[in-house]
């Protein structure tokens, strides 16, 4: 029967061929979303294993950049217990680089050939206590400049002086003059005031790579935020295994703030993503069902032009059933053959993004999301075909004959 049933495929080429393209794209959508999401699971996964350290952030914002807390904070957290290290922050989000507003560099980016994508370069200011984070041992720009960047990271003699360490991508995304990238010895305005570049830091995250590393004065300026206020504290452990228990007592201590190990933010962000993989799945079920309809149209029509054959098969010793299997059978296979096109589609598309695509986020296809995919097409074939399969069942042998030879 299975047999039989390929052939029947293979002998209405035209209609098959539209049949799979109409439940492949549903398929392709499907998977190109999932990929999107696994793609940002493993990128944010990857920027916080490079991060070691608690980040003391006030109560209900969702980002340092949101939030201000008392500068003094950092000298009681240093004396809790289990405490090695706290180093005060300021983050803001640059209000213009080289005469670029926020707003003219996310349409400047639209309209360029980063697309969509430069929505997440916008370039963020981290204002460093450079003594305090002298002390620390898990700092991530400090060794990006040492293992894969260029010049020096800042040290005490650049307190109170405009100087500052970019990534890469900020080095490329503001040229020179000339249209080169910085460069360590160049400049960069931010607001009214021109920078020294001093080094260039690379952490390969989408992430990490938009922030220019100052000291924390100069950033208060550049922000226009208050000397008793900060951002954000990092702190670091004696013992790295206990940081849940020591975010546990910076809240007991300090009421109205958030301590948050990279265990919690990764999985905070991993609960929020499961969130969005369902609306995700909710989104695509209208073109799943749009496929279903398609299924069930084309196997009518197939099984409307075939009464004659199904009622020589009756005549032949087939029972409903046989019919029945027949029928579903055909459509189970076309939904098949669409999942296995559906996949290779979204694989080739993942493919060519990952070509356009930078800074720590990659596309993919995994054994699940193809598992997934054809599961999916297979199921919906199936279910498109059970209306056209029980009605080419019902009939009656000589009455399909009759009907077929109209």
């Amino acid at each position: 029967m299975g047999i039989f049933a390929w052939r029947n495929l293979l002998t209405r080429p035209l209609r098959t061929l539209l049949a799979l393209i109409g439940l492949s794209i549903p398929i392709l959508g499907v998977l190109g979303l999932f990929s999107l999401s696994d793609g940002l699971r493993n990128m944010v996964g990857d920027t916080l294993s490079q991060i070691e350290g608690v980040m003391v952030i006030r109560e209900n914002v969702p980002s340092p950049v949101f939030s201000t807390l008392p500068a003094d904070l950092a000298t009681r957290i240093r004396k809790i217990p289990g405490v090695r290290a706290a180093a005060p922050e300021v983050w803001g989000i640059a209000p213009n680089v080289e005469g670029q507003g926020l707003l003219a560099r996310s349409v400047g980016g639209l309209m360029s050939k980063k697309g969509p994508g430069a929505l997440w370069d916008q370039t963020v200011i981290s204002g460093q206590d450079v003594p305090a984070h002298a002390n620390l041992k898990s700092a991530v720009f400090p060794r990006s400049v040492r293992d894969r960047g260029e010049g020096r990271f800042l040290n005490e003699n650049d307190r109170g002086k405009p100087n500052i360490v970019i990534s890469r991508k900020i080095a490329k995304n503001f040229p020179d003059a000339d249209g080169n990238p910085r460069k360590v010895g160049g400049t960069l305005k931010i607001s009214e005031t021109v920078f020294n570049i001093v080094g260039i830091y690379e952490t390969g995250s989408l992430l990490l790579d938009v922030v220019v590393v100052m000291d924390i004065e100069s950033a208060r300026k550049i922000l226009k935020m208050p000397d008793e206020l900060v951002s954000s504290i990092y702190v670091e452990a004696d013992t790295p295994p206990g940081y849940d228990a020591l975010c546990r007592m910076i809240e007991h201590d300090e009421p109205g703030v958030d301590a948050r190990s990279m265990n919690e933010v990764q999985a905070d962000f991993g609960s929020l993503m499961g969130q969005v993989d369902k609306l995700l799945m909710m989104t695509v079920s209208l073109a799943l069902l749009v496929g279903i309809v398609g299924i069930i149209n084309t196997m009518l029509m197939s099984t409307t032009e075939r009464f004659v054959e199904f009622g020589v098969l009756r005549t032949n010793g087939w029972s409903k059933s046989n019919i029945l299997g027949l029928v579903t059978l055909e459509s189970a296979f076309l939904g098949l053959l669409a999942g296995v096109v559906g996949c290779l589609m979204a694989w080739a598309g993942t493919t060519l993004a990952n070509q356009f695509i930078s800074g720590g986020l990659r596309l993919g296809m995994t054994p699940y999301s193809i598992v997934l995919g054809v599961g999916l097409s297979i199921v919906m074939g199936t279910l498109g075909g059970l209306y056209p399969a029980w009605r080419a069942a019902r009939m009656v042998p000589m009455e399909a004959i009759r009907m077929g030879s109209h």
